[in-house]
């Protein structure tokens, strides 16, 4: 597979992302991100958050948001306290900087021929160092609805669903990582997704873990998008 270097990839992708605030039943609140929108030019974009309506191509389930934030400074996050009442699937969509692990995804996405990426994740929530989230998804599950921050749980289901949705018969792409603190998520995400077909790098840590598509080392960056090339092909 070619590694196209992200100043190439930019020119052809742009990122959206929904970025709200979940309100929790303790009165705090998190900073979140529900999901990631990559298109290539190719898809109409007067009317960005029309696109979360859309079938994407294939749809991305990766760790959490990391330090995705709008381009726009000024940008005020709606609150959401779920369950909600809304039927409506439409979510506010803003620009937002794509990172290395989107340039990985956007990299499988050109050898495919797909136009339009759904990204998901196992939880919504906004941290970029993995161990300071895993401390957070923790402390949430002593806070009564605190489980909510994951688009995979029962109170969301519609909303995921939706989400999942897709136009071609592209198998969903998994590639949350290798940390056994995520198997409480990973395995409730496994359970929604249940019966659809599903491709990814596997990880020697654990059967339900996988390869992160953005390792630190060039080399097993490259690694990746083999073994993901290979797995999509067979």
């Amino acid at each position: 597979m070619e590694f196209i270097y992200a100043a190439e990839l930019k020119k052809r992708f742009t990122c959206y992302g929904h970025f709200y605030e979940l309100q929790l039943m303790s009165g705090e609140r998190a900073k979140c991100r529900s999901v990631l929108e990559i298109v290539d030019s190719s898809i109409p974009q007067e009317n960005p958050s029309a696109i979360s309506e859309m079938e994407p191509d294939v749809v991305v389930i990766m760790m959490n948001p990391g330090s995705s934030h709008p381009k726009d400074a000024a940008h005020v996050d709606e609150v959401i306290e779920y369950p909600t009442d809304g039927t409506s699937m439409r979510k506010e969509l803003v620009l937002t900087q794509p990172d290395n692990t989107q340039y990985q995804v956007m990299r499988v996405a050109v050898s495919t021929g797909w136009k339009h990426i759904r990204v998901l994740n196992l939880s919504d929530l906004r941290d970029p160092k993995s161990g300071s989230f895993l401390q957070k998804v923790d402390a949430l599950t002593g806070v009564m609805g605190g489980h909510v921050h994951s688009m995979f749980c029962a109170e969301r289901a519609t909303e995921c669903a939706h989400a999942r949705k897709r136009r071609s018969p592209a198998p969903i792409l998994l590639g949350w990582g290798q940390d056994l603190g995520l198997l409480p998520l990973v395995e409730q995400c496994l359970q929604r997704i249940e019966g659809e077909p599903t491709c990814t790098v596997p990880s020697e840590v654990h059967p339900l873990l996988n390869a992160h598509p953005s390792p630190m080392l060039q080399k097993k960056k490259l690694q990746w998008l083999e073994t993901m090339a290979q797995a999509l092909n067979a």
